[in-house]
């Protein structure tokens, strides 16, 4: 798990806007890849997953049917699921469901701001994150967000829940649960956003060009820049 610029703990207590946590479902699972894909529970409310590993307390808890599923990478395969190495703060674990249906994520006080985070749904299955302004998915709905199939698979990572989209429930107040739901094995959500809105996580930069290449781009550009002169000096003959 990465922790950007403040604590989830923070926020809740009305931390600056410009401050934002990502969850990324890390070290909740003992050992990668695991034996078994553990329950998240009280990992990030002071407590422990059914593993007995424990996390930064962020105030929020989850029920049983939430597990932390492990990621595949080039040389493991451990899950249906796999970021394709593109999710830059986690890549190794997420949020699934450990039977289909829904699992509940409570705030120990209520959370107000922006929520984000990543998702891969199966093909052709559907997926959904609601809100609510009380505990265990009751109260008022705050926010509904229906999830589709997006994923194209990364048959490298021998995953079909790959890569991850990007998704955000926009700015929210007083929010005290949030509802994800779906089927097992049929959706993953990741990077678990608070304090910034959609996508708010960039993708990896791209490398800089070596020298070499540079070379090959500034000859490429110049081929173009003498083509494009030689066609308007025919055209204007032509002319």
């Amino acid at each position: 798990m990465r922790i950007v610029s403040a604590a989830l703990a923070a926020l809740l207590l009305g931390g600056p806007a410009s401050a934002y946590s990502v969850v990324g479902f890390e070290g909740i699972n003992v050992g990668y890849p695991p034996s078994s894909s553990a329950q998240i529970l009280n990992f990030y409310d002071g407590g422990t997953s059914s593993a007995g590993t424990s996390g930064a307390n962020f105030g929020m808890s989850f029920d049983a049917n939430a597990i932390a599923v492990c990621l595949n990478s080039l040389s493991v395969t451990c899950s249906n699921a796999s970021t394709g190495g593109q999710t830059p703060t986690s890549n190794k674990g997420a949020l699934g469901l450990a039977a289909s249906g829904v699992t509940i994520l409570d705030f120990s006080s209520a959370y107000t701001g922006a929520i984000g985070f990543r998702y891969a749904v199966a093909p052709a299955g559907v997926a959904f994150i609601k809100a609510y302004d009380g505990l265990g998915g009751t109260g008022t709905q705050l926010a509904n967000l229906t999830l589709f199939s997006g994923a194209p698979g990364c048959p490298a990572y021998s995953a079909i829940l790959c890569t991850f989209g990007p998704g955000g429930l926009g700015s929210l107040t007083n929010v005290r649960s949030l509802v994800f739901g779906g089927t097992a094995g049929g959706a993953v959500w990741d990077d678990l956003t608070f304090g910034a809105g959609n996508d708010p996580l960039p993708p990896p930069a791209l490398p800089a060009p070596e020298p070499a290449s540079w070379a090959t781009m500034v000859a490429g550009f110049g081929a173009i820049g003498g083509a494009m002169r030689r066609r308007k000096t025919a055209y204007a003959a032509r002319s």
